[in-house]
């Protein structure tokens, strides 16, 4: 069985901008005028929230056999998985795959999801 994707978590930190492991790429709020900016570079897999992806990329769309798919069509499999986006991403199953879960302390229950790998 291939390995699934590595696994952190931030819960106090929560808020601390995310950079890829690889490169130290800043992936969201790179661009000092547009702090949404997604700032993807060639390792970033995915960024989601619990509401949706952001961003996807053909590695992780291969990977999870998304290939094809509408994205109606993908949301209803994340939708399906007993986890939601935030277990649906740990199926990933690419060599070294790293994925960052960092989470709102409560009484929010918000997750942002962001997930690497190192070019093959």
């Amino acid at each position: 069985m291939p390995q699934l994707i590595q696994r952190t978590e931030l819960k106090t930190f929560y808020y601390t901008p995310v950079h890829c492991p690889f490169c130290g790429v800043r992936v969201m709020g790179g661009d000092p005028s547009d702090e949404t900016r997604i700032t993807a570079c060639p390792h970033t897999l995915f960024i989601a929230h619990d509401t949706a992806f952001e961003y996807r990329s053909a590695r992780l769309d291969h990977n999870l056999q998304l290939d094809g798919m509408s994205e109606q069509a993908i949301e209803a499999k994340w939708h399906e998985h007993k986890g939601g986006i935030d277990g649906f991403t740990d199926t990933v199953s690419l060599p070294d795959a790293i994925k960052v879960a960092a989470y709102a302390p409560a009484p929010s229950a918000y997750g942002s999801y962001y997930g690497f790998a190192p070019n093959e």
